[in-house]
């Protein structure tokens, strides 16, 4: 019950009805994770994302090295609520970007075949990823912009 209370609150899974929220929060399995795990690597993980994280408390930072320099790009940052590994979820390619808990974290993890099936008979979550994604591409072009 606890995590379909949690579920309803975040953006990716408001638009979902009380079924749909009981059948996800039971496939759900909370993960802790201590200060400084890099939970996403984009030179360590090669393997297509393997499901969705979904942080219950703490923080995590998200990050992109650069290609060129010895540089690294903070691209958010991520409280309670936020998710991540939607992209590795749509494009089954592995991570594009870093992502480490800057303090402990409690994540609610969705394996990814558990998703896209919970996609398929749930199509309103795609409104969730819509705004999130959209969310994301604000965000990469004001970085864009503020490098200009």
């Amino acid at each position: 019950m606890e995590s379909e209370d949690f579920l309803r609150r975040v953006e990716l899974f408001k638009h979902l009805n009380q079924d749909a929220l009981e059948s996800l929060s039971n496939q759900l399995r909370l993960v802790c994770l201590p200060e400084g795990h890099v939970i996403r690597d984009t030179v360590r993980d090669t393997a297509p994302v393997d499901g969705l994280y979904i942080i219950k408390s703490g923080v995590a930072k998200v990050t992109r090295a650069s290609q060129s320099w010895e540089a690294e790009a903070v691209l958010a940052i991520l409280r309670p609520g936020n998710c991540f590994g939607e992209i590795g979820l749509i494009d089954g390619l592995s991570p594009s970007a870093n992502v480490t808990a800057i303090e402990p974290m409690e994540c609610y993890f969705l394996p990814r075949d558990a998703f896209l099936a919970a996609l398929e008979e749930n199509p309103e979550i795609a409104l969730g990823m819509v705004h999130s994604l959209g969310t994301m591409v604000r965000a990469a072009d004001q970085w864009i912009a503020q490098l200009l």
